[in-house]
C-alpha cells in the first residue's frame, strides 16, 4: 500500500530524481519551524520581513521564534484586511516595505506565499514559505497568481527557496482549506489532459517529464480523503507533499499547464467577478473543485463522441463571431478590461478554416486521443466522491459564489486567457 510510505518520502524521491531543483528544501514535519530557522541560518541573510494575517501570525508564532533563535533580525507586516488578493500593486507594497530586508517570510498560504515571491522576485531576494494549510499547489510553483490590470494571470517568479510545514499546524486550520487543496490537487486529472492534446492538436509545448511527480501521489490523496475531512494531521500531510509535488511538476514544466487548465478558468473568471463588482468568492481550490467535477464531465462527453457525428465544416460555421465575443467581454468586464480579455482571445482564437483542420483532426484522431489522455482522467465520479469526502462541494450551489456567475463561467471563461483546454474543444464540437 502506498500509505506505508512516510510523509516526505515522494519529495525525497523527486529531489532525488531531479538534481538543481531552485526550490532547495521542502520539509514537512513537527519540527518544520526549527528546520526553518536552520535554513535560514545557513542561506540567508540577516535581515527578514514576515508577512502574515491576523490568522496565521497566531499559529506561527514558532517560525518567528526559531527565526529570532537563529539570529535574524525580524520586521513584520501583519494584514488585516478583510479580504486580502494577491494584486501585482499589493505585491510591490510588499517589496516597499521589505526593502531594506535581506529574505522573505510567508507565514500563511496561496495568497501571502504569492505576495513573498513577487516582492523577493522583484527584489532579487530570496523568500521562504512557513505553510499553514493544505489547501493550494503554489508553495513550489515558478508562478504567483495575480491580478493584472483586472484579469487573473500566472505571472512567472523566483521560486520559494525553501518551504516548511509542521502538520499539526496544517491540520488546525479551517477544514473547508484542507478540501480545497484536495481539490486543486485532483485538478491535474483534467488540467493535464488538456496539456497533452493542446500539444497534439496545436503542437503547444508538452513536457512528459513533468508527469513523474505525481507518481504514487494520487493513489495517496484518494486513500485518505475520508481522514482530510476529519481532519487527521497524517492525511492532511499527504495532502499538502501531494501539492507541494504539483507545483514541482509546474516549474520543471516552466508552466502552470500540467496542474491548471480549464477548470482553473472558470475559477479565475469568479475571482475576476469578486475583484471588479465585490460578487462574492470562495476560496481557490473549492472553485476549482466543482469546476474539475464539471471539465472531467466535459471530457467524457467529447471522448465518447462518434467520428460520424463530427461535421467539421458544420461545427466551425457554428462557432461565435469576433463581434459576438467583444460584445460578451464588454458585458462581462467593462470595455477597458475587456481590451486585454479580446487580446487574450485572438492569440487562442482561429480563423475559420484552421478550425476546421483542428476539428477535423480530433475526428481523426480520435481513438489516439482516447488512449493518450487516459494517462491523466479519472471518473467524475471518482473525483467528486473524492472531494466530497474531504469536505468539500462538488456542485456549485456549495460554493460561496453566484451560480448566475458559475454557469456564465462555463461558456465564457475559455475567453479570459490564452491557453487551449477542454472549455475550448468541447465548444467547437459542440459539446455542453
Amino acid at each position: 500500500m502506498s500509505n506505508t510510505l512516510p510523509v516526505g518520502a515522494l519529495l525525497e524521491r523527486a529531489y532525488a530524481q531531479t538534481p538543481n531543483l531552485p526550490i532547495e528544501r521542502c520539509y514537512i514535519g513537527r519540527d518544520a519551524a526549527a528546520q526553518l530557522g536552520g535554513f535560514s541560518a545557513k542561506r540567508c541573510g540577516n535581515s527578514c520581513l514576515v508577512i502574515s494575517d491576523a490568522h496565521t501570525h497566531a499559529v506561527g508564532k514558532s517560525a518567528l521564534d526559531a527565526l529570532r533563535a537563529n539570529g535574524k533580525e525580524i520586521s513584520e507586516h501583519i494584514f488585516d484586511e478583510s479580504h486580502l488578493d494577491a494584486t501585482a500593486e499589493l505585491g510591490d507594497r510588499v517589496a516597499e516595505i521589505g526593502i531594506n530586508a535581506d529574505f522573505f517570510v510567508a507565514i500563511g498560504s496561496g495568497t501571502l506565499c504569492d505576495l513573498a515571491k513577487h516582492a523577493g522576485t522583484k527584489l532579487k531576494r530570496p523568500a521562504l514559505s512557513f505553510a499553514t494549510a493544505a489547501s493550494m499547489n503554489g508553495y513550489t510553483s515558478g508562478i504567483t497568481a495575480v491580478k493584472l490590470r483586472g484579469l487573473k494571470r500566472t505571472v512567472p517568479c523566483t521560486p520559494t527557496l525553501a518551504v516548511f510545514a509542521d502538520p499539526e499546524i496544517v491540520a488546525a486550520a479551517p477544514p473547508r482549506m484542507a478540501a480545497a487543496g484536495v481539490a486543486d490537487y485532483l485538478s491535474k486529472c483534467s488540467a493535464g489532459a488538456d496539456w497533452r492534446v493542446a500539444n497534439i492538436l496545436r503542437g503547444e509545448y508538452y513536457d512528459e517529464n513533468a508527469l513523474r511527480f505525481y507518481e504514487g501521489a494520487l493513489d495517496r490523496v484518494l486513500e485518505t480523503t475520508s481522514r482530510v475531512g476529519t481532519g487527521d494531521p497524517e492525511a492532511v500531510a499527504i495532502a499538502l507533499e501531494a501539492l507541494l509535488l504539483s507545483g514541482l511538476s509546474m516549474l520543471v514544466a516552466g508552466s502552470s499547464a500540467p496542474a491548471s487548465g480549464g477548470e482553473h478558468l472558470i475559477s479565475h473568471y469568479i475571482d475576476m467577478k469578486q475583484a471588479l463588482y465585490g460578487t462574492p468568492n470562495d476560496l481557490h481550490g473549492v472553485q476549482v473543485g466543482v469546476a474539475t467535477v464539471h471539465c472531467l464531465q466535459l471530457w467524457e462527453k467529447v471522448l465518447a463522441l462518434s467520428p460520424d457525428s463530427i461535421h467539421p465544416d458544420l461545427l466551425a460555421d457554428a462557432q461565435p463571431t469576433n463581434e459576438q465575443i467583444e460584445q460578451w467581454a464588454i458585458e462581462d468586464w467593462g470595455a477597458d478590461v475587456a481590451a486585454e480579455v479580446i487580446t487574450q482571445w485572438k492569440q487562442k482564437a482561429r480563423p475559420r478554416d484552421v478550425l476546421r483542420a483542428e476539428i477535423a483532426a480530433f475526428r481523426d484522431q480520435l481513438p489516439q486521443i482516447r488512449e493518450a489522455v487516459s494517462k491523466d482522467l479519472l471518473p467524475s465520479t471518482t473525483v467528486a466522491n473524492a472531494i466530497r469526502e474531504s469536505g468539500g462541494p462538488t456542485a456549485p450551489e456549495g460554493m460561496n459564489a453566484p451560480i448566475e456567475e458559475y454557469r456564465n463561467a462555463l461558456t465564457r471563461a475559455r475567453y479570459i486567457r490564452n491557453r487551449f483546454t477542454v472549455l475550448d474543444l468541447a465548444a467547437e464540437l459542440g459539446v455542453q
